[in-house]
């Protein structure tokens, strides 16, 4: 059993990674589809090594990830990891 599920909603995330970069790099949308499937298995395998699975969906939410889990405990650590690990545009360069 995983200690939790991320859930990269990818329509939010689209927006929220180019809206959060700024507006002085031209084409964010290309770069972003390009790399974004790359990114999501870098998680994925990262996530998986600490008891964390990460999946994608195509639906907008308010947030651009959710974590599901059965204990507080792990949604802490599912949300340390986050805050941890490299952001796309930081795992891009």
């Amino acid at each position: 059993m995983k200690r939790a599920m991320i859930t990269i909603h990818l329509p939010t995330h689209r927006q929220a990674c180019i809206r959060n970069y700024g507006p002085s790099w031209r084409m964010l949308d290309q770069v972003y589809d390009g790399h974004i499937a790359d990114y999501v298995h870098f998680l994925q395998r990262q996530g998986s090594e600490r008891g964390f699975r990460v999946r994608i969906d195509q639906h907008a939410d308010e947030s651009a990830i959710s974590i599901q889990t059965h204990s507080i405990s792990a949604g802490a650590a599912a949300n340390d990891w986050l805050d941890a690990v490299p952001d796309f545009w930081e795992w891009l360069h």
